[in-house]
């Protein structure tokens, strides 16, 4: 009990060192998206096909920084600048109404939350950047190793199994790695559809910084269900330190895009993987988040449709009979 207790224990200690695994282990499935139809296709053998998708999606991020970094980090420089004021204004608004005070250190507690507070915050966040793309850097270096060998450290994970279960533990890890592949292909599809639309529409009804705001809704799209309620506070906030109509344009923008992501893209996500209960990806977002922080919110749901394909797998499957659909066919 001692030993299971320890074990725990330094577990936690170490969640973020084994939340950057599971990151490298995503972007080695991303890498492996593009080079397995290489393989399969091309006849191209798998470590070159793994470097060609690597190259590729360096060339994508180097693009895509030469084409909107210039104008994008423009417009985040501006956000930063114009949501404290907003803040400010909006609070001075409230203010000024007959419950504005009551409204206000409700939303904000006793003390407020100053313009300066605010700033303070985006400085920190902005601090912490240099940290994050050490820890990005090393994740993706061990995803590009992972990619490249994904039988060696498979299989040697296996090795710590007794071997009459490693051959149905090998199954249902490949299974759950092809639901994972599948719920990444729809999640990159919509976080590149969530994050256009809501740029086309903040630049149609004018509202400052419209691409950088679409970039957040597009990424926060990666975080389902609480991710794009996030991602509309700063558009909201900005649009209301405006008017009143274009805080309703602006709630328009994001209700209506967030219409088109529950009815049509979503479903397309759940055809490729399991069938997850939306209530669960809710609460593992939830509970990750409150027991690891940011990092785990972020990496809740692939962890979580990762370990409900191998629970299903070796456990319901195994102990009722259920069997388990998922989209795609399996890999050796």
């Amino acid at each position: 009990m001692f030993a299971i207790a320890a074990i725990a224990f330094a577990l936690f200690k170490l969640s973020t060192l084994l939340f950057l695994i599971a990151g490298a282990i995503v972007i080695a499935v991303i890498i492996h998206l593009i080079a397995d139809p290489l393989r399969k296709h091309l006849k191209v053998p798998p470590k070159l096909g793994v470097f060609i998708a690597v190259i590729f999606l360096i060339l994508i991020v180097a693009g895509a920084s030469y084409l909107f970094g210039a104008k994008g980090a423009d417009q985040f420089d501006r956000l930063a600048e114009n949501l404290p004021e907003a803040v400010s204004k909006i609070q001075s608004t409230l203010s000024s109404g007959p419950f504005g005070e009551a409204v206000t250190n409700a939303i904000t507690g006793n003390g407020g939350a100053s313009a300066v507070d605010i700033a303070g915050f985006v400085r920190g966040m902005i601090g912490g950047v240099l940290t994050s793309l050490v820890y990005l850097i090393s994740t993706a270096t061990v995803g590009v190793i992972l990619a490249m060998y994904p039988e060696h450290y498979r299989d040697g994970a296996l090795k710590l199994l007794p071997p009459r279960l490693r051959p149905r533990v090998r199954e249902a890890v490949n299974l759950s790695g092809q639901s994972l592949k599948g719920w990444l292909v729809g999640q990159l599809i919509a976080m590149a559809i969530i994050g256009t639309l809501t740029s086309l529409g903040l630049m149609l009804i004018g509202l400052p910084s419209w691409l950088a705001l679409g970039l957040v809704a597009g990424l926060a799209q990666f975080v389902p269900v609480v991710g794009p309620i996030l991602s509309a506070l700063p558009g909201l906030i900005l649009a209301a330190s405006i008017d009143a109509t274009m805080l309703l344009h602006a709630l328009l923008v994001y209700v209506g895009v967030q219409q088109l992501e529950s009815n049509f893209i979503t479903p397309f996500v759940m055809r490729q993987t399991a069938s997850i209960p939306m209530a669960l990806t809710v609460f593992s977002i939830i509970g990750f988040g409150m027991l690891f922080g940011g990092l785990g919110a972020l990496l809740a749901t692939p962890i979580t449709v990762a370990a409900y394909v191998l629970i299903q797998k070796l456990y319901i499957e195994d102990e009722f009979g259920d069997d388990l659909d998922i989209k795609g066919e399996e890999e050796s």
